[in-house]
């Protein structure tokens, strides 16, 4: 089996990513707006935001606009996204760094929300990369874009942005449940089955 992988670390792609995002800025998709939802669910006001698999980092935008106090870090495996990302939107108020999921330790591991925009859903291994996430003891979780059955975990392949083959993971519901509750975490589902945001915090979620 072909492995896609590193797919990703392709500056073609996030170039085109950043021309997308830059666009939806003015009219938000779905999972953004989940995104914003998931944030209000939590009950304490985060100071910083540990923004995971960031691409081309326009989350750096959106929390900009609307948790302007909030710190921002973007990290991703790809240098092609970091470096899309600090060219765009800049390197003197947000901080930008390569790093893998399973290399983050030290400071990575103080931000009061760590969020994972798509990389669940993008990655082979990604009910692994889930349960690595929720052992690392973070205070709140926020995971975008996830696919969720009823079935078992399964991926699939599919071609991005015309440029690229990567992968597609469909979670199983019950294994989400169990690995987010033995972890300590309370959590509630925005969205729909097949484009969901997980909130799941150590604390009651709140629902005002």
């Amino acid at each position: 089996m072909t492995n896609y992988k590193d797919s990703w670390k392709n500056k073609k792609v996030f170039e085109a990513q950043l021309a997308l995002n830059e666009k939806e800025l003015d009219a938000y998709p779905f999972h953004w707006n989940c995104f914003l939802a998931a944030m209000g669910f939590l009950k304490d006001k985060p100071k910083s935001f540990l923004d995971l698999g960031c691409g081309c980092g326009v989350f750096s935008q959106i929390c900009n606009t609307h948790f302007p106090e909030m710190q921002y870090k973007g990290v991703d495996y790809a240098q092609e996204a970091i470096e899309t990302a600090a060219k765009r939107w800049g390197d003197s108020d947000f901080i930008w760094e390569v790093k893998n999921y399973n290399d983050l330790c030290g400071d990575d591991l103080n931000f009061d929300v760590l969020h994972a925009g798509a990389m669940l859903d993008v990655l082979p291994d990604a009910d692994e990369a889930l349960s690595h996430l929720c052992q690392l003891g973070y205070e709140n979780l926020i995971f975008g874009r996830m696919k969720i059955i009823g079935e078992d975990s399964r991926v699939e392949t599919y071609e991005a942005y015309d440029l690229i083959t990567t992968y597609a993971f469909y979670h199983n519901q019950d294994y989400l449940h169990k690995t987010l509750q033995s972890n300590g975490y309370h959590y509630a589902v925005v969205g729909n089955p097949d484009n969901a945001t997980v909130v799941a915090s150590k604390k009651e979620l709140t629902f005002d």
